[in-house]
């Protein structure tokens, strides 16, 4: 009895040896996050903008990186993602346009005047008058932190009238509704790429038939409604690849606005709106 209750005894003990042993070798990493990045500009105001200057540099944002340092001394800093969100002034970034700032380490990005140009017109700010934004960066820190803000700064500039579509794909309407099917006569009425409505537009009177579009001149990739629905609508209408004709119901002159997602062969679906 003595024997079994010394060994059990002493089991105990190493069992419990063991364990402070591993409470002793079990190491904390502290981390300490720095303060939320602070935005400076190397301007507040860039002027009129210039076509001619479209690869130049229009005005310059820096910040200082935001990092995770350890207490192992180690800085986690891969896991960040700055953005720069640009918005019409006053708007508290209802619709904003946004900027890659890059990742890491990184702490300044030059925006060329022709990428200014684009996010000044997409906000709606009409081109050849001064117009106010307000910018801010974001701070996107991988897990479950907060994203980040910075203050905002405000900066003034000139949109000059220069529309470049955001890839070489062409979008145009066929069917009765325009000029008849594509065939030996018929063609595609085309629509043109609408810098501001961020969209193919087409201005046009149309007839009383179906309709749907087709990407460059081709049925390879169309796009059509889900259901047939009557043209105009009072909501916006969702459409496939390779969907059901439209239609437009009364003859008369309509703007047609044409969204596409994707572009070129990952064209996967679009958004209509035909409004008088």
């Amino acid at each position: 009895m003595y024997r079994l209750f010394s060994k059990t005894a002493a089991l105990a003990g190493l069992l419990a040896l063991s364990l402070t042993a591993c409470k002793k070798d079990e190491v904390r990493v502290n981390s300490e996050f720095s303060a939320p990045p602070v935005l400076t500009a190397s301007t507040t105001n860039a002027g009129a903008l210039a076509k001619a200057n479209a690869q130049n540099t229009a005005v310059t944002y820096t910040w200082t990186p935001y990092t995770i340092t350890t207490s192992d001394d180690s800085k986690v800093a891969s896991t960040v993602t700055y953005t720069l969100q640009i918005a019409k002034a006053g708007t508290n970034f209802a619709t904003v346009r946004e900027i890659s700032g890059g990742v890491g380490t990184a702490s300044s990005l030059a925006i060329k005047t022709i990428d200014l140009n684009s996010a000044l017109l997409f906000l709606g700010l009409p081109f050849g008058q001064p117009g106010l934004v307000d910018v801010r960066l974001k701070t996107f820190v991988a897990g479950n932190l907060p994203t980040l803000y910075s203050t905002t700064k405000q900066l003034t500039a000139t949109p000059y009238d220069e529309c470049t579509a955001p890839n070489a794909d062409t979008w145009g309407l066929v069917g009765p509704a325009g000029d008849g099917w594509p065939g030996a006569t018929a063609t595609d009425r085309m629509l043109k790429w609408d810098c501001v409505a961020n969209a193919y537009v087409l201005r046009s009177a149309l007839n009383v038939g179906d309709f749907k579009f087709r990407k460059n001149q081709d049925w390879a990739i169309n796009l059509g409604a889900l259901t047939k629905p009557l043209m105009p609508g009072a909501t916006a209408t969702t459409l496939k690849i390779n969907g059901e004709d439209m239609s437009i119901a009364v003859a008369g002159t309509y703007t047609v606005k044409l969204t596409i997602t994707g572009s070129g062969a990952n064209v996967t679906a679009g958004t209509l709106t035909v409004t008088p």
